[in-house]
């Protein structure tokens, strides 16, 4: 895509040059748009599918025309014609706007500016704000998986194709290898051995993450953080391994007639996957979850550790290791995480199974009412047709992508591609006087949950995510060029906490007309607001018991609390009466299950065994299984309900995993 006139201006509206007589590194006098920002903005546009690059070109459209000043009722010129004040107070106006598709405009044209101004390679801000990373210590892999290649149209065989290679792929994978079988495993996203995450913070959100890392709904309200690589949303998460809740387990297997999730031995799952993959609660906090933990504990609140899939290796020096696993979110450079790509999918090739990444498959087939094979696109430099001719299918794809690929393959069930949970999550940033340095040390090791049944089963967990200068810049709130770049000038005393809601509402994936990729369609009910404004009050008192000496909260409207200047009841009362409508304020989803529910009643997809109730020897094992949201991270829960279809399917848990 050719460079937009507007987009230089728009840059340099949201981080604008600034003249400050102390400004050693140029930090203050360097502007987005002469950071590359404006010509990587073009470039992505030009990426996006279908439905979006048309919606941002019509956005970009609107901004260079004169009409552009009904919009906010000031001069009839377009965006870069505008003095940089009036620029200013157009953005403005648009995100406090009425109407939330100009809040939607607004957030979205913030946001990508922000994560490419603070996450681009080779940043020129990171010596200012003090961030670094340990390229130093990255190796090669030991161990890379195999990949087979695919350079013509071709046709494969296999006795079980799997498609997905994420938390439920990768073990349903290793079980049925495990126990001789045939196995095939395709994934759209790319391979890459450890050495290659090279922890350039935007490159490898853009090369590992669904669309990029900007994937939101379709209205907007929501940015949704999903894996889109080999291993899944496990190369890319937190590392959090907590079971489902027992009571969700209840619910799953009373109220949607699964028996198999009301047994003792589907703990055995449980038991298995923890010990291949690490799972401990050994590690040392870092100081962002250290000060959540402490603050629970002076205000007497529910709080525990949460088991972690991280092995700190040998070859790497203790203390470095233990920052290391901070920057695993991008991809694990070194090892320490114990994902798929780290584990199972090594069981599965150990033991026969094949992997072909780089794979859209387009339907599954079928011969009889049974599945028997998949057609797609394999892309290796130019695409090629391949066709997969196998006896089960099992699709594991992830909560989007799932419901997709089954309708088009012909399922019909009206309850494909609804009831999509998100677990919608709201951060609160806050400031202290001392250094956090949040990218660094476990991730994310510490919960919460005195609100977790605020209603029954239903309510918020508090936890820390990791924080590196892209991703923060991208949730942080914009009021001008100068106060948001004095907040990250300060992003080594950054701590972040979220409120992380159990929504029990949800919404539901489409297919794009154009693309025909997800669409994600999905709108915070009323009661799941509730839940997640308590959260967020709790995440608010928790900063200011942790001694913190600002607290910001991500909003359209100024929310900054000064315990200098105001008391903290005053600024809960303020915070609770500005609008927590769509657009409003930063809300986002690490976390997609549900569209393909699992249960023991024709009115679900997916029969208890994980077969569907349409096609034979069609299979599902991915979180898109869950009858509702689990409430915990999810990613432990997938795994375990994996470990359930691969035995139903016949395969094998080893007795002694081999650690890769």
């Amino acid at each position: 895509m050719r460079m937009h006139p507007v987009l230089p201006a728009l840059c340099d509206t949201f981080f604008p040059a600034i003249q400050k007589e102390d400004d050693p590194d140029g930090y203050w006098a360097r502007s987005a748009g002469a950071s590359g920002v404006p010509e990587k903005i073009a470039e992505l546009i030009a990426q996006l599918k279908a439905e979006d690059r048309i919606q941002f070109e019509q956005l970009l459209q609107l901004l260079a025309s004169p009409l552009l000043g009904l919009s906010w009722l000031g001069p009839l010129k377009p965006f870069h014609r505008l003095r940089p004040e009036q620029r200013a107070a157009l953005l403005h106006r648009w995100a406090n706007s009425p109407l939330s598709p100009l809040r939607n405009a607004y957030n979205s044209l913030r946001k990508l500016c922000a994560l490419l101004y603070f996450g681009l390679p080779d940043n020129p801000n990171y010596k200012s704000i003090g961030y670094q990373s340990l390229t130093d210590y990255v190796q090669p892999d030991p161990a890379p998986l195999p990949v087979i290649e695919i350079k013509q149209d071709s046709t494969l065989d296999c006795e079980v194709l799997v498609v997905g290679s994420g938390a439920g792929g990768s073990i349903v994978a290793a079980m049925l290898a495990a126990a001789g079988r045939d196995v095939l495993i395709v994934d759209k996203g790319v391979y890459s051995p450890i050495h290659a995450f090279n922890q350039q913070e935007f490159p490898m959100i853009n090369r590992h993450f669904e669309a990029g890392g900007l994937l939101t709904s379709k209205d907007g309200s929501i940015t949704v953080l999903a894996g889109s690589t080999v291993g899944g949303g496990t190369t890319i998460n937190w590392a959090g391994a907590l079971r489902t809740p027992g009571e969700v387990l209840e619910e799953w297997g009373v109220q949607h007639a699964n028996p198999h999730f009301l047994e003792n031995s589907y703990h055995t799952g449980f038991d298995w996957v923890e010990k291949r993959c690490s799972v401990n609660t050994r590690l040392e906090h870092n100081p962002q979850n250290k000060a959540l933990y402490d603050a629970a504990q002076r205000l007497n609140w529910k709080v525990g550790p949460i088991p972690m899939n991280l092995r700190l290796p040998a070859p790497l020096p203790p203390e470095v290791a233990w920052k290391a696993a901070g920057y695993s979110c991008y991809g694990d450079a070194y090892g320490i995480k114990q994902g798929a790509a780290q584990t199972f999918l090594h069981d599965a090739v150990r033991h026969g199974a094949r992997l072909l990444p780089g794979v859209d498959i387009q339907r599954i087939t079928q011969q009889n009412g049974a599945a028997n094979g998949a057609e797609g696109w394999v892309r290796n430099g130019q695409p090629f047709r391949i066709t997969i001719r196998a006896r089960q299918v099992v699709v594991a794809c992830g909560a989007l992508h799932t419901p997709v690929l089954l309708q088009k393959s012909g399922l019909r069930h009206p309850q494909i591609g609804r009831n999509l949970w998100l677990h919608p999550v709201a951060p609160i940033a806050a400031l202290h006087e001392r250094d956090i340095l949040p990218w660094q040390g476990p991730m994310m090791s510490v919960v919460v949950q005195e609100f977790a049944h605020s209603d029954g089963n239903w309510g918020a967990r508090l936890e820390c995510p990791p924080v590196h200068p892209g991703l923060a810049a991208f949730a942080l709130p914009w009021h001008d060029g100068e106060t948001i770049k004095q907040d990250m000038l300060a992003a080594r005393r950054l701590a972040v906490n979220f409120a992380l809601v159990r929504d029990r509402e949800g919404g539901r994936v489409s297919i794009g007309k154009k693309s025909g990729q997800p669409l994600i369609h999905y709108r915070l009910s009323d009661y799941d607001r509730r839940h997640l404004l308590q959260g967020i009050e709790g995440c608010i008192r928790l900063h200011a018991a942790a001694g913190a000496s600002r607290i910001i909260v991500p909003h359209n409207r100024p929310l900054r609390f000064d315990p200098e200047k105001e008391s903290l009841d005053v600024f809960l009362e303020r915070m609770r009466h500005a609008p927590w409508g769509p657009n409003w304020f930063g809300l986002f989803s690490a976390h997609q299950m549900g569209t393909c529910r699992m249960g023991g009643r024709p009115d679900y997809p997916v029969q208890p065994n994980g077969e569907t109730r349409e096609v034979r020897q069609l299979f599902v094992a991915d979180g898109s299984l869950f009858p509702s949201a689990s409430g915990a991270n999810p990613m432990l829960s997938i795994q375990a309900l994996a470990v359930h279809v691969g035995q139903e399917m016949g395969g094998v848990m080893e007795a002694h995993p081999v650690t890769a």
